[in-house]
């Protein structure tokens, strides 16, 4: 045996006699290095808990700072209350919204201003949590801010399907998204909805709206162009779900239900305009979280609204919808369920906030809180513009 073996063989001799000196049985012993184990594990597990959520400490530190200035429904009642248009743009002015709105106090009566006002501070809320973000996070919030040229092309669209000219097209669009200024103008200068089309070539929307333009050319109708790019971006943010990490999880849950209830939405107000199944399925995206692709041809394929309900059967979505059945049958308009419906992400995006705190959770619960207050100013501005009762306005609103 060498000299080195028998010195370690004498060192371990050493360490158990000591040992020995505190505890009178090897069982003792053991109990000692089993603790320290599992002590060193959770130190192990907090250590690495810690790097993982550090990145997002920053960041939801600036999230709960603009999370505290969400109105509230004292002030929403204030502003549906309020005696006037302009009276209701006062109350507006200590908020976040204030230098937003200011920038149109000429045109208040115009509601594509206010509403282009409004969709610029959401524009501007991507950019300031995109760039604040860790990196893991803006793979995903990279492809909700497409949603903005999405918004663009749409617009671009209409304007040229009722002859705006270049002014007035390049007025109403959001100069932010992966579009570039310089292509916006150019696309505005367009005269036609098919020159639009081609002035994409070059981008990720050309073979998008190609494929659809010969049914426009057909009939005439933008809806099918402006579906086929809804899908397209769903289909974008389905890719981001297939990414990997457990930060990611909850994005992939949101993701997967924001897919699910914007494919109701296209098929509850196609079976309400008589489409058919075959007309539908152009436009519904793959499976989202709960609806998977066999469900989704199975709503399809219902007969009317009361059939899609039936089908849901066994989903988180049958008592949304099934709760608005009867105020449906009264109105006949699918907005009532679309109410619904955008509730339910709001409630999911708080839940998902509540389950991972100090992650991504806060993100996703600013994301969906926001979203759904612009479409609650979007709607009071509205009401207010049309001089409709409070109480006609409240039935607009989306609320928890």
């Amino acid at each position: 045996m060498a000299f080195d073996d028998i010195g370690i063989l004498l060192n371990l001799k050493t360490l158990y006699s000591t040992l020995m000196t505190y505890f009178d049985n090897p069982l003792t012993i053991l109990i000692v290095i089993a603790t320290i184990i599992i002590v060193v594990t959770v130190i192990v597990w907090i250590v690495k808990m810690v790097i993982d959520l550090a990145p997002y400490a920053y960041v939801n530190a600036r999230i709960r700072s603009k999370e505290a200035k969400l109105l509230d429904n004292t002030k929403l009642n204030e502003l549906i209350e309020s005696g006037s248009l302009e009276e209701m743009i006062g109350i507006l002015e200590d908020t976040d919204y204030g230098q937003y709105i200011s920038e149109v106090l000429n045109e208040l009566k115009d509601p594509i201003a206010v509403e282009k006002a409004l969709d610029m501070y959401l524009a501007d809320l991507y950019n300031f949590i995109l760039n604040i973000s860790p990196e893991s996070a803006k793979k995903v919030l990279k492809v909700f801010t497409k949603k903005f040229d999405i918004k663009n092309i749409k617009t671009l669209i209409r304007a040229k399907y009722y002859g705006l000219n270049a002014e007035e097209t390049y007025s109403l669009l959001i100069p932010l998204g992966n579009i570039p200024i310089e292509k916006l103008k150019e696309l505005s200068e367009a005269k036609t909805v098919e020159e639009v089309v081609r002035g994409l070539d070059g981008t990720e929307y050309f073979k998008v709206l190609q494929e659809e333009l010969s049914n426009y050319e057909q009939t005439s109708s933008i809806t099918g162009l402006e579906l086929a790019l809804d899908r397209y971006y769903l289909n974008e943010l389905r890719k981001v779900m297939m990414i990997e990490g457990k930060e990611e999880d909850l994005f992939r849950e949101f993701i997967g239900t924001l897919i699910d209830v914007e494919n109701l939405k296209v098929i509850l107000k196609g079976k309400a305009d008589g489409l058919s199944a075959d007309e539908l399925s152009k436009y519904v995206s793959l499976s989202g979280y709960e609806l998977p692709e066999w469900k989704l041809k199975d709503l399809m394929s219902a007969e009317g609204i009361e059939g899609i309900l039936s089908g849901l059967e066994g989903t988180s979505y049958a008592n949304v919808l099934s709760e608005y059945m009867e105020e449906f049958e009264k109105t006949k308009s699918v907005f009532t369920f679309e109410k619904a419906l955008d509730k339910f992400i709001l409630e999911k995006g708080k839940k998902l906030s509540m389950r991972k705190p100090f992650g991504v959770g806060p993100i996703i619960g600013l994301i969906v809180s926001k979203e759904l207050e612009v479409k609650n100013l979007k709607a009071i501005i509205k009401g207010k513009i049309e001089n409709l009762k409070p109480d006609e306005i409240k039935s607009l609103l989306i609320s928890l």
